[in-house]
């Protein structure tokens, strides 16, 4: 673990932001940008409309040898902590300059985990209050930034927070990657002013270390990859106030030994205000597990991905939640499914989601026929499919007939399948027709 160093007084601190430039930063001065030169009023209007990239087409602030030459000319843009010299170690900066370039600040982030971030200096940067204002805070390679986590878990105002950590397989497996984000994710209940948590990690971590989760009692937004969620799913009871929840059972690269009970998702019973679920990795899935959510009248996504051996018990439980907009049941051509369990009786309880607008049912179908059982969706608008068998050219003229008759208000059909080199686009009538490949562990275009 990295640890942070006492942090020590500001007068010894100080010395960090000496009112000059050393002769060793790389970071001079420029000449103020002819933009300043306007009234602050017309300015300011026409910047914050300006993202980053359109900063670097009009040159405001200067090359890549000289910058930081206009804070208030980028104050409403994310700053980088790996290369804003001011957070950097045996780098000088005017404290006064310092000050100037935070202001107005919101977000910060942090792309590079080689970069040499002074822990002490981000610790005086916070005690003099330069970052008050900051509301986001995104680390890449948050395990390699550990003591800069700790000091910003001390951040007044941080509602959102998100949290990357990826490497090659020799780091993910490593015991010490593991202890890292363990003792870091330990402080994330210090944040107590979060709204939204988003964390994904490589290595897969037990969930026991979600304790964290009992203080963060005013999130909104959950997204929680690269735990086992074995255990620890009831440190979540608590959050009420959750709009949207998205779990994964491991990650793309480890799946753990144990599955998710059930019985352990019932103590999210009170959960009562989510509108979007995103559950991944939850084999064996049945009616109790999505009882916390149904019946309900305000859950408007929901999407189920690589849930092997999900029960046809799902499909009523999905039926009660009349709002949804979107329902994506996404499996791989490898999951373990076993679609003779998903008869037509089944199916019918979708046809109560008279709101609904998207569809993905991949590897649940039989055939192009059972899509006759969802005719009472009046509402679908896109429709993306994938089936066990290939679609030959005589499938293809049944699928789109039986789509076009029963499906009159439908725009978009998309064919996914596990073979490369499919992808292309065509048009039948009013309704878009895309083919298109997907293995495990893809990210597609669902809505």
């Amino acid at each position: 673990m990295h640890q942070v160093g006492a942090v020590q007084p500001a007068d010894m601190l100080a010395v960090y932001f000496e009112p000059r430039i050393s002769s060793t930063d790389s970071m001079t001065q420029l000449e103020p940008s002819p933009l300043l030169g306007l009234p602050a009023a017309q300015w300011t209007g026409i910047i914050s409309y300006l993202t980053a990239n359109d900063l670097k087409s009009l040159r405001l602030t200067g090359s890549k040898k000289s910058r930081l030459a206009a804070p208030p000319l980028t104050s409403h843009l994310q700053l980088r902590m790996d290369r804003a010299p001011f957070f950097l170690r045996d780098l000088y900066f005017s404290e006064l300059q310092t000050g100037k370039w935070l202001a107005g600040r919101r977000r910060l982030t942090i792309n590079d985990a080689d970069a040499p971030i002074c822990p002490r200096k981000v610790a005086y940067l916070l005690s003099r209050g330069y970052l008050n204002g900051i509301t986001q805070v995104i680390v890449h390679d948050c395990h390699a930034h550990a003591a800069v986590v700790c000091v910003l878990s001390a951040l007044p105002n941080l509602s959102y927070l998100k949290l990357v950590d990826q490497g090659n397989p020799e780091e993910i497996s490593s015991v010490n990657n593991r202890n890292d984000l363990e003792m870091m994710v330990a402080l994330l209940g210090n944040m107590t002013s979060l709204q939204a948590l988003d964390v994904e990690f490589d290595s897969v971590i037990s969930g026991r270390h979600l304790m964290f989760l009992q203080h963060l009692v005013s999130l909104k937004h959950l997204r929680l990859r690269g735990f086992d969620l074995s255990r620890g799913i009831q440190n979540m009871a608590g959050l009420v106030h959750l709009q949207s929840l998205h779990l994964c059972h491991g990650n793309f690269y480890s799946s753990p030994e144990e599955d998710v009970r059930e019985d352990d998702l019932l103590s999210l019973m009170n959960l009562r205000n989510v509108r979007s679920l995103h559950l991944e990795g939850f084999d064996c899935l049945g009616d109790t597990g999505l009882k916390p959510f149904s019946p309900s009248s305000t859950m408007t996504n929901l999407t189920l991905k690589h849930c092997q051996e999900m029960s046809q018990d799902c499909l009523p439980s999905i039926g009660r939640m009349t709002s949804l907009e979107s329902l994506h049941i996404v499996n791989s051509a490898f999951d373990d499914i076993d679609i003779e369990n998903f008869e037509s009786e089944n199916w019918i309880h979708l046809n109560a989601l008279k709101k609904l607008k998207s569809l993905s049912l991949f590897y649940v179908l039989v055939d192009q026929y059972d899509l006759l059982d969802l005719t009472g969706l009046t509402s679908l608008e896109t429709l993306n499919i994938a089936f066990h068998d290939d679609v030959d050219a005589s499938g293809f003229e049944d699928l789109c007939q039986t789509i076009l008759q029963n499906f009159p208000s439908l725009k978009k059909l998309r064919i996914f399948s596990d073979e490369m080199g499919m992808d292309y686009t065509m048009q039948r009538g009013d309704l878009e027709i895309e083919f298109a490949s997907f293995n495990f562990g893809d990210e597609v275009e669902l809505d």
